[in-house]
């Protein structure tokens, strides 16, 4: 009998575990039952071996007939099924046992079926070795994969952020250029408005220059104003505009036009003792002149500091009896308040100065005329009751 396979069959490929794609281990692939069955026929087989190369002659007692055969049915039934296995697979199937075969043939044939079981165990050992690396390799696989899943989600929250910020930027930009709109509009505004006005400054300093010669003009008649108020203040027309204190030593001197000499010496003697009044000075002045000469200015500041605190300051103008009547009361009251004018600038608080004319004289000196164009400086002292 001939039982030996022809040829290695192909192992089949166990099925992958789906569990092995999430990283657990693989599991071992379970021998299959046709393998054995092929085993335990195997092992049967060497039982019969056994027994026959114990008995003498190989031959079985009439006792043990019936349980041979019922091995040998026992036998016959798995080499069938075994059969079937080996055809499913692709190898040839096993020939039938004859009574009269050799135990050397038998376990020829099962020597080389058992060496097929070894080379095929052996290559499913190296079907497994391939099916674990590519387990290990599709688990790392799987693995990586799962990085780049979660890199790849990171970054999709990353770009996430990015566009909201850059939505929130857009609509920061929205309100910026909104303002920036506003300022352009606004500045357009300001530019029409200076180009309205651009001519303005010229016509306000045309305005400010006429403003200025007005006021130029105003203050020089303010002044014209004050000196002729001064003027007014200061010099008294007539009698009844001199002040009460120098009433008196007026009409004095008016009563010594056209007297001698010696009575004009005596009666300026005798003012100082009943009237209080004393002659503190006399300004001389150039012929149809009513001009103070600067050498007599300085003069008249120190005449003011030698008055009394209190004291009246009467000044008193003159002209020669040279030219016309009316011009020379003219010129002497233009002397007299022009002499008047400089005391009045200087004088403390509590002082007074008033001017009057007395015309023209010749009073102090008949045969000089020039000696009579002078102003005389009257102190008159406060009377105490």
């Amino acid at each position: 009998m001939n039982d030996a396979p022809s040829g290695t069959p192909t192992p089949e490929t166990p099925p992958e575990s789906s569990e092995a794609t999430k990283g657990s281990s693989p599991k071992r692939p379970t021998p299959s039952p046709v393998i054995l069955a092929f085993c335990m026929v195997i092992v049967g087989l060497l039982v019969v071996l056994i027994i026959q190369g114990i008995k003498p002659g190989g031959a079985l007692s009439s006792a043990e007939s019936p349980s041979m055969d019922a091995l040998k049915a026992d036998i016959e039934t798995r080499r069938a099924l075994l059969n079937r296995e080996r055809i499913a697979m692709g190898l040839e199937p096993m020939a039938g046992a004859s009574g009269t075969e050799a135990a050397e043939d038998v376990a020829a044939r099962l020597k080389s079926d058992a060496d097929t079981l070894a080379s095929l165990a052996g290559s499913f050992q190296i079907l497994l070795e391939d099916k674990d690396r590519e387990l290990d390799l599709a688990r790392k696989e799987a693995i990586d994969s799962l990085k780049e899943t979660q890199r790849m989600r990171e970054l999709l929250e990353a770009i996430r952020i990015e566009r909201d910020k850059a939505l929130l930027a857009a609509t920061r930009n929205s309100t910026l250029q909104a303002q920036l709109d506003a300022a352009n509009n606004r500045i357009a505004l300001l530019d029409a408005e200076l180009l309205r006005l651009r001519d303005e400054p010229a016509r306000l300093q045309q305005e400010l220059l006429m403003c200025q010669s007005e006021r130029s003009q105003l203050m020089d008649r303010i002044a014209q104003l004050e000196s002729e108020l001064n003027r007014v203040n200061l010099f008294a027309a007539n009698e009844s505009q001199i002040m009460e204190e120098a009433i008196a030593l007026f009409r004095e001197l008016r009563k010594l036009e056209g007297k001698p000499d010696s009575e004009i010496m005596s009666a300026y003697s005798s003012f100082g003792s009943h009237l209080g009044a004393e002659v503190l000075k006399k300004c001389n002045f150039a012929t149809g002149s009513a001009e103070v000469a600067p050498e007599l200015q300085a003069g008249l500041m120190d005449t003011v500091g030698e008055v009394p605190e209190g004291a009246m300051i009467f000044v008193v103008g003159y002209a020669s009896r040279t030219g016309n009547v009316d011009s020379n009361r003219t010129l002497s009251s233009d002397r007299a308040t022009a002499v008047a004018q400089l005391l009045d600038a200087a004088k403390r608080p509590n002082q007074r100065v008033q001017a009057v004319y007395l015309g023209q004289t010749d009073r102090f000196s008949s045969s000089t005329p020039e000696r009579n164009q002078i102003v005389e400086i009257w102190q008159i002292l406060p009377r105490t009751q």
